[in-house]
């Protein structure tokens, strides 16, 4: 009885212990599954709460990086173009200021050179030099007249109809063939390149003779005019080869005043030849208009004295 009690205690114990134990375990198992739940829950409300508070501050992240991206993008526009529009004023200012510098240095240039030859024109010379300077001009000047002279000549002996004023074109072009050497010769004494200077004088007198060839006829009145002409021509080198031999007489350049003196001569000669053939031609031209005239009264007798 007794072994049974106790071996019934003992299996009660044994239970009990058993159920202790397992109890025990059961409870560490409902506490390590409460633990393991709670951490779960820990985990999971973690989870969701950093995740949420990630996603608020991604958001946030997201609100800020585009609020802060569309100012920074609108200031580097605005600072690229204050850039874009300070480079651009930049380069005008800079092409403003070469071109001031161009115009500047062009308006320096050109004083400069208005002074040189301010000061060239103003070179203080002696009274012999200023007249020698004048001789010189007057030589280049002749010179080149003569030599346009004897192409003219040669036209116009073509074109005239007397035969006294053609003779004495082609004359006077041989005789100014030879004063274009004889002047040469005085360039050598004056010891100058023989070198001609534009003379408008004589090219407008040529021109006035080309004039009445191409406007007139060919006759009388334009031999008349062809006259007018070279007598204009020769009273210019009348005037020319008289001061030019008194200037170089004063000077000194005796060889000069020969030469001179020399075309001088044949150049009134040739115009007092021109003076006695102009009384005939004139003549010729105005006999030639009153028997037009003439003739146009006989006729107009002669058909009254029909009617009558």
């Amino acid at each position: 009885m007794k072994k049974s009690r106790s071996q019934s205690s003992g299996r009660a114990s044994g239970s009990k212990s058993t159920g202790s134990k397992s109890a025990s375990s059961g409870s560490r198992s409902a506490s390590s599954g409460g633990s393991k739940k709670s951490a779960s829950s820990k985990s999971s409300s973690g989870g969701r709460s950093a995740s949420a508070s990630g996603g608020r501050a991604s958001s946030s992240g997201g609100r800020g990086s585009s609020s802060k991206s569309a100012p920074r993008a609108a200031s580097k526009s605005s600072t690229n173009g204050r850039a874009t529009a300070s480079k651009s004023t930049a380069s005008k200012k800079t092409a403003s200021k070469k071109t001031a510098t161009k115009k500047t240095a062009t308006a320096s240039r050109s004083s400069s050179n208005g002074r040189a030859s301010s000061r060239s024109r103003t070179k203080q010379l002696s009274p012999r030099e200023g007249l020698t300077e004048v001789l010189k001009d007057g030589l280049k000047d002749i010179y080149y007249a003569e030599k346009q002279l004897v192409k003219a000549l040669k036209k116009l002996s073509k074109t005239a109809t007397n035969q006294e004023l053609k003779q004495a074109f082609t004359t006077h072009m041989e005789q100014t063939v030879e004063q274009v050497e004889k002047l040469e010769e005085a360039f050598e004494a004056m010891e100058m390149r023989a070198s001609g200077k534009k003379c408008p004088a004589m090219d407008g007198l040529i021109e006035e003779a080309n004039e009445h060839i191409e406007e007139m006829d060919k006759g009388p009145a334009l031999d008349a005019a062809l006259i007018v002409g070279a007598q204009k021509v020769e009273h210019y080198e009348i005037a020319a080869y008289g001061s030019m031999r008194t200037f170089a007489r004063m000077l000194g350049y005796s060889d000069c005043e020969r030469i001179f003196d020399e075309i001088l001569q044949q150049e009134s000669e040739t115009d007092e030849l021109l003076n006695k053939i102009a009384e005939t031609v004139n003549r010729e031209a105005l006999q030639g208009d009153e028997g037009s005239g003439n003739g146009q009264a006989v006729e107009m007798g002669e058909m009254e004295e029909e009617q009558m």
